[in-house]
């Protein structure tokens, strides 16, 4: 049986192609981080939460964080405030909060843990 010349060329751009098209491996997630945010000790019961002393910083820093794709998700249960973040490491995850002069205020108190889903679903806002 006689291979011609065009009949490997042939050959090798099917395989090559072929090889090209295997999907690359899937990007490793960065971490995920807990942000729990807990009312402080100098938090004013007697007044609303956005009239707290270092709220509107709060909020705009949550904003920057949102903007930038920080943030995966936030939520409030009870009177706790949490927010989920990607961030290389723990440290990395607590710098985020850093220019949130609420904590170091008192208005707020901040605990970073690592958020570790074991079962993964669709974390929506509900209906309106």
């Amino acid at each position: 049986m006689r291979i011609t010349i065009a009949a490997l060329f042939v050959a090798a751009v099917l395989v090559s192609s072929h090889l090209g098209a295997q999907a690359p491996a899937p990007a490793t997630p960065s971490p995920l981080y807990a942000a729990i945010f807990k009312t402080g000790p100098k938090w004013d019961t007697a007044k609303a939460p956005n009239e707290q002393p270092f709220f509107r910083e709060h909020s705009a820093n949550l904003a920057k964080l949102r903007a930038a794709g920080t943030i995966v998700m936030g939520a409030r249960y009870a009177d706790v405030g949490l927010v989920v973040v990607t961030a290389a490491t723990e440290a990395d995850a607590k710098k985020l909060f850093d220019s949130d002069p609420s904590v170091a205020a008192g208005t707020f108190t901040l605990d970073v843990q690592r958020f570790s889903v074991f079962y993964s679903g669709f974390v929506g806002a509900p209906p309106k």
